[in-house]
């Protein structure tokens, strides 16, 4: 099992669980208003720094991995100037 880590910053978060859905991924959890910084600047939802990132957690079979990155990797690069998505991978030793 893999744990995945998806952090989307853009005004449709809706695409990542029309993504998800897609690919069979059949539960993951939501986290919105999402504040932080990072290599393309500060995320904190204030005048001087606008904006706030939503946050998806999912846990996937190994064997499913390989397609639903892949597919990631093409939304990521599809998606319009201004929004972003970074995707976490993170091996799970253990899941119940």
């Amino acid at each position: 099992m893999t744990t995945l880590l998806l952090i989307y910053a853009g005004p449709n978060p809706g695409r990542i669980s029309s993504w998800l859905d897609a690919h069979h991924v059949q539960g993951w959890t939501e986290l919105t208003g999402a504040h932080g910084a990072g290599a393309t600047g500060r995320r904190e939802g204030t005048r001087a720094w606008p904006g706030e990132s939503t946050v998806v957690m999912t846990v996937v079979p190994d064997d499913v991995l390989p397609g639903l990155a892949d597919a990631l990797k093409r939304e990521q690069a599809a998606l319009p100037v201004g929004e972003r998505l970074h995707v976490a991978a993170l091996q799970t030793a253990f899941f119940f």
